[in-house]
């Protein structure tokens, strides 16, 4: 009995490993097809041909290519919301914390382009201030125009300006040949960005300056 009990628990450890693969074939596919193209141009077919599985595994898993979508954006905003967390670990200052936060995105979208891209591209939410991925975001901005150091803009258009100069830079930096230094884009747009919020020009200086130095190797 405990033969056959322990054969069986390896068949189904086989299959979730299996129907893990094929889970993260998909989504992996899926990535990048909607990277390049609107959801309404990929078909189930160009999903399963770029993953390289069968067409009726896929139903396995999704209910179409909506249900893949939606895994995508909860797949890449859980990601989006780690980075975020782990750099601004132990800090409390708003303008930092926004600062790195900003930077933390666009080093993701630089090491993960296509997860970032089709995150944007499927993501109309993404412009939504209550949205749960911009939480941290709405309660940073919120901090900063209570405590002072904001001024001059409501929670809401703080969140809407930081969502824009997030995409403006990831455009820049995904489309733009012989890009500059990430890390020139990244200190440069943290430094608009708290401009944007109140922040006079010396303080943003600094602040954007200090906030990434440590997000970003020296390569860039």
């Amino acid at each position: 009995m405990t033969g056959a009990g322990e054969a069986k628990r390896d068949g189904e450890s086989r299959i979730d490993r299996r129907r893990l693969r094929t889970r993260s074939a998909l989504l992996g596919a899926g990535q990048k097809l909607f990277a390049d193209r609107h959801i309404d141009g990929v078909t189930i077919d160009d999903i399963v041909e770029a993953a390289d599985v069968a067409k009726g595994s896929f139903y396995n898993h999704f209910d179409g290519k909506e249900s893949l979508a939606d895994a995508i954006i909860e797949l890449v905003q859980g990601d989006c919301e780690r980075e975020v967390f782990a750099v601004n670990l132990d800090i409390e200052d708003p303008s930092v914390r926004v600062a790195r936060a900003m930077a933390a995105l666009i080093r993701y979208a630089r090491q993960h382009p296509d997860r970032y891209q089709s995150m944007v591209n499927l993501a109309k939410r993404r412009a939504d201030i209550n949205a749960p991925i911009n939480a941290g975001a709405r309660r940073d901005i919120g901090a900063g125009i209570a405590s002072g150091q904001f001024a001059g803009i409501s929670v809401e258009m703080g969140v809407m300006v930081m969502l824009s100069m997030i995409a403006q830079a990831v455009d820049y930096i995904s489309t733009t040949p012989n890009v500059r230094s990430h890390k020139a884009v990244a200190r440069e747009m943290a430094f608009m960005l708290l401009r944007a919020l109140g922040v006079n020009s010396e303080t943003a200086g600094s602040v954007s300056e200090i906030a990434i130095a440590d997000l970003f190797n020296t390569k860039g």
